[in-house]
C-alpha cells in the first residue's frame, strides 16, 4: 500500500513539472510600451507626448488619441487651445471605438483630436476626463501636453 504522503509528493511533483512544461511553451507579453520621449510621427501627423513636450514646425499637424468610453457618461474636454498657435482641425474630439462583436455594448474606445500649428510658440494643453453632470467632483483622469512650434 502507498503511504498518503509519497501519494500527495508525487502529486504535487507532477503539478509542477506540467506548469513548468505550460510556462515553457507560453510566449510572454510584450511589455507596455513607455510614453516616447521624443516626437513620434506617424504618416503626416505628429502624436503628441502625454504629460511631456511635443515638437513641430509651423504647418504640421498635431494628433492626440485617449482612451474613452462614451457609454460611461464620460468626456474628455480641452483646454489651453484657444487663442493658442494650435487650430483645431474639425470634428475636435472625435471618439471611435474598438473592434468588437456585433451586438456587444459598452465598448470603450479612444477620442482623437486633431491641431494644424499656426505660428511660433508655445502652449500647453489639458484635457480632463469628467462627466458633464458632477460639477463638484475632480475629474477620473487629466493629461497634460506641452508642444513647442519652432
Amino acid at each position: 500500500m502507498i503511504r498518503p504522503s509519497l501519494l500527495v509528493l508525487t502529486g504535487l511533483l507532477v503539478l509542477a513539472a506540467c506548469n513548468a512544461a505550460e510556462t515553457a511553451s507560453s510566449t510572454t507579453e510584450p511589455a507596455e510600451p513607455a510614453e516616447p520621449a521624443a516626437t513620434a510621427t506617424t504618416g503626416a501627423d505628429i502624436e503628441g507626448v502625454r504629460n511631456g513636450e511635443t515638437v513641430l514646425s509651423v504647418g504640421q499637424t498635431l494628433h492626440i488619441a485617449l482612451p474613452s468610453n462614451a457609454t460611461t457618461g464620460y468626456q474628455w474636454t480641452v483646454s489651453g487651445a484657444e487663442g493658442s498657435i494650435l487650430t483645431p482641425i474639425e470634428p475636435t474630439g472625435q471618439e471611435a471605438t474598438d473592434p468588437h462583436p456585433e451586438g456587444m455594448v459598452g465598448v470603450g474606445g479612444q477620442t482623437h483630436w486633431r491641431f494644424t500649428a499656426e505660428r511660433a510658440g508655445s502652449a500647453t494643453l489639458t484635457f480632463t476626463y469628467a462627466r458633464a453632470w458632477e460639477r463638484n467632483t475632480p475629474p477620473a483622469e487629466t493629461a497634460t501636453y506641452r508642444i513647442v512650434v519652432r
